[in-house]
């Protein structure tokens, strides 16, 4: 991902063990990178939710392991995408019907693949005042 300056996006990378009790952590890394990217409370509140929703389906298919996930963000102006599987490689990740609803809902593209899941969201075109003539 490029910026419109031509510069290389930036990436934030993260890796917690596959815990419940981690999401939150997710979370609040997402809050404040969707604030540097420029999204409303709606949108960070929506890439947050699909991030989690992610993060519920491979803690229900490792519960049973000591598995760590991995979060592999890349923030370009107005966009911030999130790779997110299992570390080492979580193999294709399978989303059911409703997961899937809600990943339509929130972001504005996803797909799943070798390295995990991978979710876009790119933050709403603001006009401001001075623009209104």
């Amino acid at each position: 991902m490029n910026d419109p300056t031509g510069r290389q996006s930036d990436q934030v990378e993260l890796t917690v063990p596959l815990r419940t009790e981690f999401a939150a952590t997710l979370r609040v890394l997402v809050a404040s990178l969707g604030a540097d990217a420029g999204f409303s409370i709606d949108e960070i509140d929506d890439f947050r939710l699909g991030l989690n929703e992610v993060f519920v389906v491979l803690a229900e298919a490792h519960a049973d392991s000591i598995a760590r996930v991995r979060v592999i963000f890349r923030i370009a102006d107005h966009e911030l995408a999130a790779t997110i599987g299992t570390d080492p490689g979580s193999g294709d990740i399978e989303i059911d019907e409703l997961g899937t609803n809600i990943l339509r809902s929130v972001v504005d593209s996803f797909e799943t693949g070798p390295e995990g899941a991978t979710l876009i969201k790119r933050a709403a075109e603001t006009v401001g005042a001075h623009d209104l003539r």
